[in-house]
């Protein structure tokens, strides 16, 4: 099960960073590949709405030099061109950028419109060498090392840790311990957080056995005292349910009324609760 898990989290690690939605950012850990059918940015000449009064901040015309906070704010252009429903017009809309993130605007379209062509399928390792084969044909160096060298050093790292964990030929006993060496030798924020997302995944497969005093030792009291409530949530809705389904099935057999059975639905149930009732009842059948 330990193996399992840290598969789950490697597997993870990399599906969030590649496949994230293209408008979305982080100041740590950033990627750009997304599935789904492609987004075509065409430029096609159409009449323009009226344009926002929102303009990108004055900058001089030139760049001293690219960092990652240009990127951010043309993923806050793209953003603002998305909320206005001109993202397929982003050609005429690059005079609200600073004059000197113009001409690298078309880069960075073109290559998130080329990011919506890769290829699904491919493998953890294929669509790790696509990232980096699409940065090297749009970006220079000097960008990429500034735009994209976190996210690149997290994919790498991850690649890696799925490498071990897909290794055949080893032992269980020695993946986990190539992967504990490998978290061990990471940044800390980086360690933080691989730890935080295990944490979550062992919660998710262990608290519905573990009683209130183990989760309060692991998680602390807070903690403790919600998961214990979800958990008598889970379990009185389970009942009503189950209580529900057999006294409408000996009231249908004795045909009862509609009214009949929409008083026991409203005897067991509060009205989201019944909207969520009928959810289950209708996959059912």
């Amino acid at each position: 099960m330990r193996y399992w898990r840290l598969l789950s989290l490697s597997c993870v690690g990399l599906s969030v960073c590649l496949w994230t939605l293209l408008s979305e950012r982080d100041p740590e850990v950033t990627t750009e590949i997304v599935t789904g059918s492609a987004r075509v940015v065409t430029e096609t000449p159409h009449q323009i709405k009226a344009q926002s009064a929102a303009v990108m901040p004055a900058e001089p015309e030139h760049c001293s030099a690219i960092t990652r906070a240009h990127k951010h704010q043309l993923d806050d252009w793209v953003l603002l061109l998305q909320n206005e429903q001109l993202e397929q017009h982003w050609a005429q809309q690059t005079h609200r950028l600073p004059p000197c993130l113009r001409d690298i605007a078309h880069d960075y379209m073109a290559y998130k419109q080329a990011l919506t062509q890769v290829d699904t399928n491919l493998t953890m390792h294929e669509r790790f060498e696509a990232l980096q084969t699409l940065q090297g044909l749009y970006f220079s160096a000097e960008v990429i090392a500034a735009w994209f060298e976190s996210e690149n050093r997290w994919h790498a790292q991850t690649l890696a840790r799925w490498q071990i964990l897909s290794d055949k030929t080893l032992s269980e006993q020695t993946r986990t311990e190539l992967i504990g060496a490998h978290i061990s030798q990471l940044p800390q924020t980086e360690r933080q957080t691989i730890e935080a997302t295990q944490t979550l995944i062992t919660l998710k497969h262990s608290w519905h056995n573990m009683d209130y005093n183990q989760l309060s030792a692991r998680y602390g009291d807070a903690a403790a005292q919600r998961l214990m409530q979800v958990r008598h949530n889970q379990s009185s809705w389970t009942q009503r349910v189950s209580e529900y389904k057999q006294r409408r099935s000996e009231l249908l057999e004795k045909g009862a009324s509609d009214d009949a059975l929409a008083s026991l639905t409203q005897t067991l149930f509060t009205q989201n609760e019944r909207k969520r009732l009928s959810v289950i009842l209708s996959q059912a059948h």
